[in-house]
């Protein structure tokens, strides 16, 4: 009876260890690590494979380590579209997102524990884009996007890597403006447009302007020379040879009209 008693006091402590062992029993994935914490303090952190914790002693806590995406935009969940100023007090909507994995689990579960996402990257990604783009103008902040998400990436990249965190791109996805900038924008397209039309008109009238003074410039030249030609064709017909061209010109016969005699040619002057 005794004999009975123990083996069954046996077999009860064997079933009960087996459960607890199977109990705290656990797998690791990869691309992900468990925080183990004793009585809350952390003590180890355990990777990929079948672990086991000590039951009421030891709990554990899943980390991804794996590259992941964090979203700064709508999503299928919730909407986390950042709204930021920039240096010539414009709002913008903005989507961007973040790559990044965990180097250091350690590290970053001893700061934030298992909230790290919601008490640190969330909000430091949201400060350090508004502070970056605080720095612009909106104008700027249209032509020098390339600038701005490298800034951005630097900045986040060191701030992260204190907490054991690599930061490998980020990306400015989308940007909304403001309704008043939008039109103010409008309008200052249309006004560009009418001064870059008036700037064509003055032009070609300058053009046509110019053609005309050059066109008189000729004509004015053209007369003089003319002129300068007359006279010196008038200076060259002296008398002899004005009697010289008509004795060249003469057929031989002598006027058949009557008149003045004066106007015969005197062949012995």
């Amino acid at each position: 009876m005794q004999k009975e008693v123990k083996y069954g006091i046996l077999g009860a402590i064997g079933i009960i260890l087996l459960v607890l062992l199977f109990w705290n029993g656990y797998t690791v994935d990869t691309g992900e690590v468990a925080i183990i914490s004793n009585f809350g303090k952390v003590s180890k952190i355990e990777t990929e494979g079948l672990h086991f914790k000590i039951p009421f002693v030891q709990s554990r806590h899943y980390m991804e380590t794996r590259e992941k995406t964090y979203i700064f935009g709508k999503t299928d969940e919730m909407d986390t579209t950042m709204e930021v100023s920039t240096k010539d007090m414009q709002s913008i909507k903005l989507e961007f997102t973040v790559q990044a994995s965990i180097t250091n689990p350690m590290k970053l579960y001893t700061a934030f524990q298992s909230k790290y996402e919601s008490r640190f990257i969330r909000p430091r990604v949201k400060e350090i884009v508004q502070a970056t783009i605080s720095r612009y103008t909106i104008e700027e902040f249209v032509s020098k996007r390339a600038e701005i998400s490298k800034q951005i990436y630097e900045d986040l990249k060191d701030d992260f890597a204190l907490y054991g965190i690599s930061v490998s791109n980020v990306s400015l996805v989308n940007h909304d403006f403001s309704d008043d900038y939008e039109k103010a924008i409008e309008k200052k397209k249309v006004a560009e447009q009418e001064v870059e039309t008036a700037k064509a008109h003055q032009q070609k009238l300058l053009v046509e302007q110019e053609n005309k003074v050059k066109l008189a410039e000729y004509e004015l030249k053209e007369k003089e020379l003319k002129a300068k030609a007359n006279a010196i064709e008038s200076n060259s017909l002296t008398p002899q040879l004005l009697k010289k061209m008509m004795i060249e010109k003469w057929n031989g016969e002598l006027p058949k009209v009557q008149g003045n005699s004066s106007n015969l040619i005197k062949l012995d002057e």
